[in-house]
């Protein structure tokens, strides 16, 4: 039929050189236009700007009215054909189709209005006679509850009311339960209300009721593709649950049941990209993209295959798609250019290059502007370039957007304290509502408090008053800092019994303590007893002593073992990072003590070298109980 209409379309475009500029022979053109499923909005509107520039023709009114009621756009139609109506010689036609489009209307209200409201702009003449027995008719039928019900439900579904129609229909199917037709249009509101296995289960029992019905041809495109829809809700649950087998056996049912959609194909490369079988995940992607150019997901997904195989790879792929699909995964594309960026800020923060670092982090910023923890890290980095003031003002600006965001203050709460602004950020804190508190804000609430109880007690300790600032920490709940900063004081004043103690009352509380288990090793070393020492640092776990500062004591450790190469390794290794830092008492300390383990080991000059480091590296006071107290050895 599409090829008849082109062709006629065709011989009148050669007939008139272009579009017909007469406009009786233009409606039937653009009647025609609009009869193409590709064309059929352009040859709709075409219609509609002929009525706005020559209104009142009849053959063009009918032909709107016509194209109005077969989009369901009744109200359109009825219009177009009450505009009709009030010329001589189209409103005999408006009635018919009127009334015609009025009688077609299941039984129920809303045919009733309508009939009412076509005898009002209809009053006189024969139709309007049908119309008055139609509306006698339908309002005796109405009077009886169980064909309401089923009249108002055929209607609801009609119209896509489908909570109403499910309402109505499932009393008309309790009245009488072999009404086929009843129980087709519930299938049918079921499916228009997206509940899949409802509406299969009805539609199967209207089929096995009446396999002959006018309807049949309805309910078997309705079934397959509820059936196909339940089978890829089945199949997605499955692999959200994780259950693999089960969501490739429902993938697999769906593709049986329609070869022809792209959903069940993306749902089998979701499954193989779950199980890593990559190359079968991409064939499967591949192939619901040949069936459906428009399926986004499967963009997505073989863009994710790509990602994890190789960003380069992703990025060149994800530059040759068409803009449509490129759009479509924008977000995978700004991710991938920003962990790019986020590796050359990191090479650049390693080398201790500040000031480009926070350029390329002013580019991820670019890429995502409220972004919290980028906002974050180039303020560090700004810090450590020496541009304190812009940095701080950054900080200020990502709070202030939204002062009540547990995350923005807790990143602001890091940067405050991180640059000996403890008070305010304890002030910032204070002013977020409890019950918006998370665990990480909690965490650092604690730990900005017990910093200004150890500030008290140091400062008590450093005039003189030890016993003060020991019953000053008492006096606190209980923590594991308080301990570990105890067993610390009393391992520098000589106290060894006392600190093994305090440090193994830490390790009861927290097995895998690194602290701890330091403490023990350089208390076990200061006292000679090398194999306690020993057993101390083989039970080191790396997590716990990842930090610079904590590499740097498992060094001074192993040395005082005599396991100087492992020792030489670590420093090997923490030097470079210290020396790429800002100035900190942290990296002083470590190119302190690798000085004196080079003067050790017998290299005068690296010990020079690392000494001059150190003494650049020592520009600020301290803030780290750990980093303070290990100045021994």
């Amino acid at each position: 039929m599409a090829g008849k209409v082109d062709e006629a379309i065709a011989a009148y475009e050669q007939l008139y050189g272009g579009v017909p500029d007469d406009v009786d022979v233009a409606i039937e053109y653009w009647t025609l236009v609009a009869r193409l499923p590709a064309r059929h909005s352009e040859g709709v509107s075409q219609l509609k700007k002929l009525n706005a520039s020559a209104p009142g023709n009849v053959s063009l009114l009918t032909s709107l009215a016509k194209q109005m009621f077969a989009d369901n756009k009744p109200q359109e139609g009825f219009a177009y054909l009450a505009e009709m109506a009030r010329s001589a010689s189209g409103r005999g036609i408006a009635a018919d189709m009127w009334f015609s489009e009025v009688k077609s209307m299941p039984v129920s209200k809303a045919s009733v209005q309508a009939l009412q409201q076509f005898l009002l702009q209809f009053p006189t003449g024969s139709v309007a006679a049908n119309a008055r027995v139609l509306l006698d008719q339908q309002q005796a039928q109405l009077q009886d509850p169980t064909f309401r019900a089923r009249s108002e439900g055929l209607a609801a579904v009609k119209s896509g009311n489908a909570s109403q129609a499910v309402a109505d229909l499932q009393k008309a199917v309790q009245a009488d339960s072999r009404d086929s037709d009843a129980v087709g249009a519930l299938g049918q509101a079921y499916s228009q209300r997206g509940d899949r296995a409802r509406a299969v289960a009805q539609l199967n029992k209207a089929i096995a009721m009446d396999p002959d019905s006018p309807n049949r041809g309805k309910w078997d495109s309705l079934l397959q593709t509820n059936r196909y829809w339940l089978l890829i809700k089945q199949g997605d649950n499955a692999l959200k649950a994780g259950q693999l087998s089960q969501a490739q056996h429902y993938y697999a049912q769906a593709q049986r049941v329609d070869r022809t959609d792209s959903y069940a194909v993306l749902g089998l490369g979701d499954v193989a990209a779950a199980r890593k079988e990559a190359a079968a995940a991409e064939r499967y992607y591949q192939q619901a993209l040949r069936l459906d150019r428009g399926n986004n997901l499967a963009v997505r997904g073989l863009a994710n295959l790509y990602r994890a195989e190789s960003p380069e790879k992703a990025s060149a792929w994800i530059a040759g798609l068409p803009p449509a699909q490129r759009r479509s995964i924008d977000d995978i594309e700004r991710s991938l250019t920003n962990d790019r960026l986020e590796k050359q800020a990191q090479a650049l923060e390693s080398q201790g290059n500040w000031a480009q670092a926070a350029e390329v982090q002013r580019r991820r910023l670019a890429l995502d502007p409220d972004s919290v923890w980028i906002t974050y890290r180039l303020a560090r980095d700004l810090v450590s370039a020496g541009e304190r003031q812009e940095a701080d003002a950054l900080m200020r600006a990502m709070v202030n957007r939204q002062p009540q965001d547990a995350e923005r203050v807790y990143a602001s709460g890091l940067y405050l304290s991180g640059n000996d602004q403890d008070d305010l950020a304890l002030a910032q804190i204070a002013a977020l509502p409890r019950s918006a508190w998370t665990d990480n804000i909690r965490e650092l609430e604690a730990r900005l408090q017990s910093d200004r109880v150890l500030r008290q007690a140091n400062q008590l300790r450093d005039s003189g008053n030890e016993a003060q600032a020991i019953a000053l920490i008492q006096q606190q709940p209980d923590s594991v800092r308080y301990d570990l900063t105890l067993a610390d004081w009393a391992q520098q004043r000589g106290d060894s019994q006392t600190a093994i103690a305090d440090y193994q009352r830490v390790l009861r509380q927290e097995a895998d303590n690194g602290d701890a288990r330091l403490g023990l090793a350089e208390v076990y070393l200061a006292e000679g007893d090398k194999q306690a020492a020993w057993a101390q640092v083989m039970q080191l776990k790396g997590a716990e002593t990842e930090s610079m500062n904590m590499q740097r004591r498992v060094a001074l450790a192993r040395a005082g073992l005599g396991d100087t190469a492992d020792a030489q390794q670590i420093f090997n290794q923490i030097v470079p990072q210290a020396k790429a830092q800002p100035p900190s008492m942290e990296s002083a300390l470590v190119l302190r003590d690798a000085a004196r383990f080079a003067t050790q080991t017998g290299a005068p000059q690296q010990a020079l070298t690392h000494y001059r480091e150190a003494m650049v590296a020592s520009g600020i006071t301290p803030r780290s109980r750990r980093i303070t107290i290990p100045l021994r050895g």
